[in-house]
């Protein structure tokens, strides 16, 4: 009953539309179970952690005076609040603090407050209005997934919006977006059915536009990307199915996979040469027996003739004739050659690539086929600018016979020649090798593009020199080793066997800058590994599944680990950072059930979603800097309440 006295009073005070003169006194930390439910509320230093079944019999709240923060998941569930009001004297608003408020309608937010948290209304599936003062300038990931009633939001103030920011606000029409927006999420709008409405073209600051940003707005008519724009997401327009107008800037350098592929606006345009923004060529509809890419000015070849049948598509929303493509010559001017812009060109038998190229993305020329064997030679001589290779890029092209990479080139993706006449003919003559170094396959700038490992080889020792491990280079084939446990078979594609499997012992050389995407992955019996200090990235998954890996040490100079790079190493117990690394990926500690704590380095530019998984039994602590705290739902995912949270202090 003193409860609801003190709410009704709070009420009233707002019903005066006054915030900062109403004084209330909350009430003492309280936790009992009602017909109604659970009721509880808990203040600690001034942070409310825990406040269940305090609405009015309106399900109206107004949060106290005294709070400076809502914290993580203190409203979270309470289907009982339909209207809460936040006054100027709360300064954050914690993650998940009200998600799974289904009946929740109506939030006042006063202007003062900083920061709301990721997923902090995640499914509250009846909210219908909310006002965000010009205080808050970022939308954390999650923050509006699935606020299904929710048919209008006004961004006005909102200069980043993160990932799955407003994904399935399936009631959304209408969105109002700032001139200071400098990017917008993967799947930030995605599944927004209604949305109509969205002033794009007024973000004049606007850098980047994530991948399946806007996937599924099937309402969405008419696009304007603003002038400065760079990038444009993987699928970031996948089916929507009303776009007919879409308008790209000059300044637009780079559109990834499929960006437009599924919209009328893309089937429409029936040019030889669909080229837009500063020279990117997102679709071709020419014969290859008059196709010529010369003197277009084209700088970046999207995925504008991939085989979209190959991939269960019909043929127009690729590239229709890309069965029928015999040879390639890539133009000077060229710089990148995107993601899968040749997949599934099984016919490919000549492609010659130009002197400006400096990357060539995953997939590129990904032609393997389990039923036809594409005989594609890749002429790369004239590649001395070529920087980056991405994962699969020339998967399947048996054509290559050798593989002579620039000094340039300082990344390779994983199985990036798998499945070359060079690559399996390396594996075949290097079973005959004794001496171990004999059996590396190093190219370029000291890059080990692969690694053949013996039938019983428990130690691998990569040679001084080396200064990348290219993707998936550990794993060793033997077309006469059968393994008794099918787990070992190899999944690329390839029919051998990998024998990494039994490695128990990795030393890596003093000379080693990066680690490539996979480099290591499935090692099950490595131990220990002592990363030099040299050692500056770690890729995706670089030692996923390691399943024995108990210790890491070294490695005081990483600036960056990628995603999953550790997941499921089963025995990893601690993990602490180098202080001088600034990004880290998404799942990087997924399913290492043995994990107890990490420390997170302070000073860290971006950190990814999910870094654990539920998989993480045994997770008791981790330690991170406080300002990622408004993400720390999203970088904690599934664990976010299991364990315990520290922020760092000038002292600690």
């Amino acid at each position: 009953m003193i409860k609801k006295i003190a709410a009704l009073g709070l009420a009233a005070c707002i019903s005066a539309a006054c915030f900062s003169s109403c004084e209330t006194t909350p009430p003492t930390p309280i936790e009992t179970t009602t017909e109604s439910g659970t009721k509880t509320y808990d203040v600690e230093d001034s942070v409310l952690i825990s406040c269940l079944g305090q609405a009015d019999e309106n399900g109206v709240y107004v949060i106290p005076d005294t709070i400076t923060m809502i914290g993580e998941s203190a409203f979270a569930g309470d289907e009982s609040l339909r209207e809460v009001v936040i006054g100027p004297n709360v300064k954050a608003i914690g993650s998940g603090a009200f998600q799974y408020c289904t009946s929740l309608e109506k939030v006042t937010i006063a202007e003062g407050v900083e920061s709301i948290g990721s997923s902090a209304f995640y499914a509250c599936s009846s909210l219908m209005e909310i006002s965000l003062p010009s205080t808050i300038t970022r939308l954390e990931p999650s923050t509006f997934y699935g606020c299904e009633a929710l048919e209008t939001l006004s961004l006005e103030h909102i200069q980043y919006i993160d990932d799955y920011a407003m994904w399935y606000c399936s009631s959304l029409e209408s969105v109002t977006l700032s001139e200071e927006l400098t990017a917008i999420g993967d799947w930030a709008f995605s599944q927004c059915q209604k949305l109509e409405n969205i002033n794009l073209e007024d973000c004049t600051r606007l850098e980047s536009i994530g991948d399946y940003a806007f996937s599924v707005c099937e309402m969405l008519r008419s696009v304007v990307i603003p002038e400065g724009t760079k990038s444009i997401g993987i699928l970031s327009f996948y089916e929507c199915s009303r776009l007919t107008d879409v308008t790209i800037p000059s300044t637009v350098e780079k559109i990834d996979f499929a960006a437009f592929n599924y919209t009328p606006w893309f089937q429409e345009h029936t040019a030889d040469y669909l080229i837009v923004g500063d020279g990117v060529l997102i679709r071709c509809t020419v014969h290859p027996m008059y196709l010529d890419l010369a003197d277009k000015g084209i700088r970046y070849i999207s995925s504008a003739f991939w085989n979209a049948e190959m991939s269960g598509y019909a043929k127009e929303y690729g590239y229709r004739y890309a069965s029928e493509l015999e040879s390639i010559e890539i133009p000077e001017g060229v710089r990148v050659i995107g993601s899968s812009a040749f997949e599934g060109c099984v016919a490919l038998k000549s492609v010659v690539l130009p002197s400006s190229l400096e990357r060539v993305e995953s997939n590129a020329f990904y032609v393997y086929s389990v039923s036809y064997m594409a005989q594609t030679q890749v002429d790369m001589e004239k590649c001395e600018s070529l920087e980056y290779i991405g994962n699969y890029a020339f998967y399947g092209c048996t054509g290559i016979e050798d593989i002579q990479l620039a000094p340039s080139v300082d990344y390779v993706g994983a199985y990036a020649f798998a499945a070359t006449k060079a690559y399996d003919s390396f594996m075949e003559a290097a079973k005959d090798k004794e001496n171990e170094n004999d059996r590396y396959l190093i190219v370029g700038d000291g890059i080990l593009l692969a690694a053949y490992v013996q039938d019983g080889q428990t130690s691998v020792t990569i040679p001084e020199g080396v200064r990348v491990i290219a993707g998936s280079a550990l794993c060793g084939w033997d077309t006469a080793y059968v393994p008794e446990d099918t787990t070992e078979l190899s999944t690329s594609g390839i029919s051998k066997y990998n024998l990494s499997y039994q490695v128990t012992t990795l030393t890596l050389p003093s000379t080693l800058e990066i680690i490539c995407d996979n480099a290591f992955f499935r090692m099950t019996k490595i131990t220990t590994v002592v990363l030099p200090d040299s050692l500056q990235i770690i890729g995706n998954g670089a030692f996923a599944f390691c399943e024995s890996l108990s210790e890491l040490s070294g490695g005081a100079n990483i600036k960056e680990i990628g995603s999953d790079a550790f997941s499921f190493c089963t025995t990893l117990r601690f993990f602490r950072f180098s202080p001088n690394t600034v990004r880290i990926g998404s799942g990087v500690f997924a399913g290492c059930s043995a994990l107890e704590s990490v420390y997170f380095p302070e000073g860290l530019a971006f950190i990814g979603e999910e870094q654990f998984s539920d998989g993480c039994t045994s997770l008791m602590e981790i330690r991170i800097a406080p300002e990622a705290r408004p993400r720390i739902y999203s970088i904690t995912g599934s664990l976010a309440q299991n364990i315990q949270v520290n922020y760092y202090t000038e002292n600690s």
